[in-house]
């Protein structure tokens, strides 16, 4: 979340649009008072620790950051995007959906910390310390997020890990923020926007509950409308019942009810989470979707499906399929920027399938079949009544992502070089949560290179370098591809970050 403030509050001058308008004022980011429904349910689903919505930013950093301006930069970002200032307020009742509120004890100094590597500052010593600091729970009661400046990295570079609930944003969310947050360049900025300190609010749980009669009595004409809409529909019964028959069979496969049996290599679960890092060229990777006539998102996903192909015949475990879900984007261009707007579909990842070129057309059709199937939305859509209900029975939802070995993200990211404090971010490596599965994949790209963050469950994968080794080839399998098509296109190379 950090950006480049001024070197001194004296050198700030205010600036303003063609208009001569002031604009000094916050980014029209997470700008919504209170949760969505999605949110409230990601947010409560910490009621179980297996749930647990932490994800995580890993930047590494060309150069040590120069601490006053990195402080500065902390202060001013938070200005900017006054919801890092905002903790949650919930119901009297822990139901509904909570409000946020301008913390008034907020406190940079317990949000942003600074540590050193104690051994050698090698890739794995860094992960092993971001996998402690994401299993660490986000206190409840202050701004859900938190910050640590790492050093001791070789050559003099740096690390920077950000982790925050999963309820203050999507990936693409995520990335919008950052993109505006993050510097363009080494130096100050003089005429960066100024922002004030936001005012505290003070909202207590009644206040909340309150707001949230009034939201569900606001919803009932729109619910009326709804049931009419219904009603009218019966006009043509032929086409109403093929409509619901249709939407019926649908929602089953989108809660995940019917997906394959997971593998029993990696049926295991516990709630300790183990990191990886890989990257690999996106002209690369364009360019093996350009051969298989896929999509770069069903290329990521074969690579890694392959990946699970080879750990399986390699610990001699036969299976045909394996449950992995993906979300799916429903962010529309007039959604707020912050928040979750994501949906989920469900795949039968092939485990059975040698060629890679075929994987990839497997995937390509399964991730289309996906994306039109007329309950995707169903989350979303059953999210205002499933909020009412407390966390400890939302819990028991959780088969839903249980039963995934793997959940795969894909986030286009920030295609141009940015800096932090004096310092240059070199790569952005996601990690998302383990909302019950074995593996979570995610990727986004940054500066030309597609920087993948693997987090997996330490109960499921047994044998993490095996598992690291078969990722690589797995992946390597439909990179190869772009070799195939006549071309003279030198096929590129995932590469594990050690």
């Amino acid at each position: 979340m950090t950006g480049d403030a001024n070197d001194s509050p004296e050198e700030t001058t205010a600036t303003t649009d063609a208009s001569g308008a002031d604009t000094d004022r916050a980014l029209d980011w997470a700008t919504e008072p209170h949760m969505s429904p999605v949110d409230a349910l990601m947010w409560r689903g910490d009621a179980d620790r297996r749930l647990r919505g932490t994800i995580s930013m890993l930047e590494i950093y060309d150069r040590l950051p120069d601490q006053r301006r990195f402080m500065a930069a902390h202060e001013w970002a938070s200005r900017m995007a006054p919801r890092f200032r905002q903790r949650v307020i919930d119901s009297p009742f822990g139901t509904g959906t909570p409000s946020w509120s301008i913390d008034p004890e907020f406190d940079l100094h317990y949000h942003v910390r600074r540590i050193r590597l104690a051994g050698d500052g090698s890739m794995r010593e860094l992960l092993t310390v971001c996998e402690q600091l994401a299993m660490t729970a986000l206190d409840p009661t202050r701004p859900p997020w938190e910050a640590t400046l790492i050093e001791g990295l070789p050559e003099g570079k740096a690390a920077y890990f950000l982790k925050a609930h999963h309820a203050l944003t999507d990936g693409l969310g995520a990335i919008i923020g950052l993109a505006q947050l993050h510097s363009t360049s080494r130096e100050p900025s003089p005429n960066k926007p100024q922002p004030p300190n936001p005012n505290p609010k003070n909202v207590s749980a009644l206040d909340v509950l309150g707001r949230q009669l009034v939201e569900e009595l606001q919803r009932l004409p729109r619910r009326a409308e709804m049931t009419a809409k219904g009603v009218w529909a019966l006009s043509n019964p032929r086409r109403a019942l093929r409509e619901t028959l249709r939407y019926g069979r649908s929602v089953p496969r989108v809660a995940g009810l019917v997906s394959p049996p997971g593998s029993p290599l990696l049926a295991r679960r516990s709630v300790s989470w183990r990191f990886s890092a890989f990257e690999v060229p996106l002209a690369d990777l364009k360019a093996a979707a350009k051969a298989s006539r896929a999509s770069v998102n069903d290329v990521y996903v074969a690579g890694l499906i392959g990946g699970f192909r080879l750990y399986h015949e390699k610990l001699h475990v036969s299976v045909d399929t394996i449950p992995v879900a993906i979300p799916i984007s429903v962010r529309r261009p007039d959604d707020a920027k912050g928040g979750n707007r994501i949906a989920v579909g469900r795949l039968a990842a092939p485990l059975n399938i040698d060629d890679p070129f075929e994987r990839v057309l497997t995937i390509r059709e399964q991730v289309r079949v996906a994306r039109t199937e007329p309950a995707v939305d169903l989350f979303n859509t059953l999210g205002a009544v499933l909020a009412w209900l407390p966390g400890q029975v939302i819990a028991q939802f959780s088969g839903t992502t249980a039963g995934n070995d793997l959940q795969a993200s894909n986030v286009p990211g920030i295609p141009w070089e940015t800096y932090v404090a004096g310092a240059k971010v070199e790569r952005m490596f996601p990690f998302g949560p383990l909302p019950g599965c074995a593996v979570m994949a995610t990727m986004i790209s940054h500066n030309g290179i597609g920087c993948i963050g693997i987090n997996q469950d330490a109960a499921s994968i047994t044998e993490p370098e095996l598992f690291a080794d078969c990722l690589v080839d797995g992946f390597n399998e439909v990179l190869a591809l772009a070799a195939d098509d006549g071309s003279d296109v030198v096929p590129g190379m995932l590469t594990r970050v050690v």
